[in-house]
């Protein structure tokens, strides 16, 4: 059943409970995935009288979630280009939201949310972040860009997906009490559909292992940190990233395709990004990396870049 007519158990309330005070924050709602958090939000809250500020590079979710009102972008992570948006926007329209994301998903690298946060309350906005790709990974204890910058009240709402750290899946949404009411009720992604099954119960174990094992986190930078160094020494451009998200920049569309063709004939699994998901000269092969990777693991994926650009002939840095 639907929330409101008796599909709202105690495993749902406790798992809000959970997310919420994870961030710090009042209260949280829960969603079927991370795409729908970030649309269905949008959707609820963003009208013909409001305004979405976009950073250039954030999920495709939030996109689709902001179809409802006026959209201005600005260049990924360009402080000036933000302000000016803002200035623009300012007496212009009733509610102003700035939409970023905590880590990028495509550059792995961590919005300047400092600066950003500065910015969007001087100008009266209010500040929106999805860190799907920041928790569980950024942070002293993995609560993301949030915690890194330690600017818990400076984000209005943060939004995220339990099927990366949190190894299940669902989406979330963090906020005051009062925008989660709304939301309970005016977000007919959430009011109409099916809430998720029993099983959800067990993400509050994974967010206990979080805090109880911190070997994880330890053994991940160490991973990452290990994979990063031996790709810069062979030359390669994984541009400004500081997640577990390596970008190995090519370039080419063709030339990407045929190094993911390569890598899994090695026996690497790596994916190939190119257009609409980077622009059309920004190709690359995107490395995700897991504490459970081994040194052996990641050698293995070394030695076969090597290959791979000796065949290829991979631009340099």
């Amino acid at each position: 059943a639907s929330p409101a007519i008796g599909g709202h158990f105690w495993y749902h309330q406790q798992l809000e409970d959970r997310i919420a005070k994870f961030f710090r924050r009042e209260s949280a709602i829960l969603y079927t995935t991370g795409y729908t958090a970030n649309s269905a939000t949008l959707q609820a809250l963003l009208q013909k009288e409001d305004i979405a500020i976009l950073d250039m590079a954030v999920h495709a979710s939030v996109y689709e979630g902001c179809q409802l009102t006026n959209v201005k972008t600005f260049l990924h992570n360009n402080m000036e280009a933000l302000e000016l948006a803002l200035k623009n926007a300012q007496h212009a329209y009733r509610t102003k939201m700035v939409i970023i994301d905590g880590v990028y998903s495509q550059d792995g690298d961590l919005a300047l949310l400092d600066q950003i946060a500065e910015l969007t309350h001087h100008y009266g906005a209010y500040l929106v972040m999805d860190d799907a790709h920041g928790t569980g990974v950024v942070g002293a204890t993995g609560r993301g860009a949030i915690e890194a910058y330690d600017l818990f009240d400076k984000v209005d709402i943060v939004t995220g997906t339990f099927s990366k750290a949190f190894g299940h899946i669902g989406g979330y949404v963090v906020g005051s009490t009062e925008l989660m009411n709304f939301l309970k009720y005016q977000s007919k992604q959430h009011l109409f559909s099916t809430t998720a099954a029993p099983s959800t119960i067990g993400i509050t174990k994974a967010m206990d292992l979080l805090d109880q094992e911190p070997v994880w986190m330890k053994k991940l930078w160490e991973n990452i940190n290990y994979l990063k160094d031996g790709l810069l020494a062979m030359g390669f451009d994984i541009g400004a990233t500081a997640s577990a998200i390596i970008p190995v920049k090519i370039g080419e569309i063709a030339k990407t395709l045929e190094a993911g063709r390569l890598l899994l004939a090695a026996g690497v699994y790596a994916n190939p990004i190119m257009y609409p998901a980077v622009s059309k000269k920004n190709a690359r092969v995107r490395l995700n990396i897991m504490a459970t990777h081994t040194t052996a693991h990641l050698d293995r994926v070394l030695n076969a870049f090597e290959d791979v650009d000796r065949q290829l002939s991979i631009a340099k840095l």
